[in-house]
């Protein structure tokens, strides 16, 4: 993605993106990331339910032939179907952060050169939860989080059809939007407002590979934040004192003896990895998340992974792994 000079500031190619939550559907009525200089704006893409997870974008729209100036403000109305409630926001987004993450770009992994961001992403969330990302093929950054008032908007804005109550259609928008075990969770917990708050916390931890020669390259990891990235091993100064969101889900490959090599894939339980993020932080210590590769006295080779600090450490056992042979 290139960078375009135009009369009064720097134009990008982009196009928005919009994210919401699995398991709460949510609905954009509409969306606007306007221009910083004051030349137009970018509508989000709305009238789709959204459900496919936190981070994730759904669909995209473009103004024009995609190269636009950078957005300095966002509105935005929107729907919570487990709640039954309408929001509204008008934000001030940090723009100069927002141009400089641009101007910067990254070296990209799979591309192979230097590239920059191609999609800004907006999520909404139950309560009233808002943010916005930088997206690129190798990741995504959050540049701004806020929050939406509820509004008392009129119900035709989402379905304008006398022979279906507001009740009946989101009845059936919800339990068509989610599994009928997250259904009868919702039923018995309620809607956890607030919790995408508590996924931006971020905590002085990094990634460890013991027992093996390590891979050289994090293939992908993302956060409960809706962040992902890219991380080569082991890492740079910059990469090893950062401070990240705790972890969602991580793919790398490890070198196996007599150049064998296995694609690991770890998905964190929620509970049982926040809870011990909680425990091991409590004294403001560096946390280390162990990948251990170990050979044992029946020369089988044991994986397993945990968290630790400087005085304890915590065995993740409710993490998923799956692995399988790389190229």
């Amino acid at each position: 993605m290139g960078i375009f000079k135009g009369n009064s500031s720097e134009k990008f190619e982009w196009k928005a993106t919009e994210s919401g939550p699995r398991y709460y559907p949510m609905e954009i009525i509409s969306g606007s990331l306007k221009y910083h200089d004051g030349s137009g704006a970018t509508y989000v893409p709305d009238g789709v339910t959204l459900n496919h997870g936190w981070g994730k974008g759904v669909s995209s729209h473009v103004i024009g032939d995609g190269i636009n100036p950078l957005p300095n403000r966002l509105t935005l109305t929107f729907f919570s179907y487990t709640e039954n409630q309408f929001y509204q926001g008008d934000f001030e987004l940090p723009y100069e952060k927002i141009l400089t993450l641009f101007q910067q770009g990254f070296y990209s992994a799979n591309e192979e050169e230097h590239v920059t961001y191609d999609s800004i992403m907006v999520g909404v969330a139950p309560g009233g939860t808002v943010s916005v990302w930088l997206l690129s093929i190798d990741g995504a950054i959050e540049v701004f989080s806020g929050q939406a008032e509820k509004a008392d908007i009129d119900w035709t804005r989402i379905i304008d059809n006398p022979d279906i109550t507001r009740k009946e259609f989101i009845r059936l928008e919800i339990e068509e939007s989610i599994s009928p075990e997250a259904l009868q969770a919702l039923k018995q917990n309620g809607v956890p407002l607030g919790l995408w708050q508590t996924y931006r916390k971020r905590y002085d931890w990094q990634p460890l590979f013991t027992g093996l020669e390590p891979p050289r390259l994090i293939t992908r990891l993302r956060y409960f934040n809706g962040e992902n990235e890219f991380l080569y091993y082991p890492l740079d100064e910059a990469n090893a004192t950062a401070l990240r969101p705790i972890p969602k889900e991580m793919r790398f490959v490890w070198e196996w003896p007599k150049g064998r090599r296995l694609l690991f894939e770890l998905t964190f339980n929620e509970a049982e990895i926040f809870a011990v993020f909680k425990q091991l932080s409590a004294q403001g210590q560096p946390i280390k998340l162990e990948m251990r590769m170990e050979v044992k006295e029946d020369k089988k080779t044991y994986f397993s992974v945990l968290l630790r600090n400087e005085k304890e450490e915590i065995s993740l056992k409710r993490t998923n792994l799956e692995n399988y042979g790389a190229d």
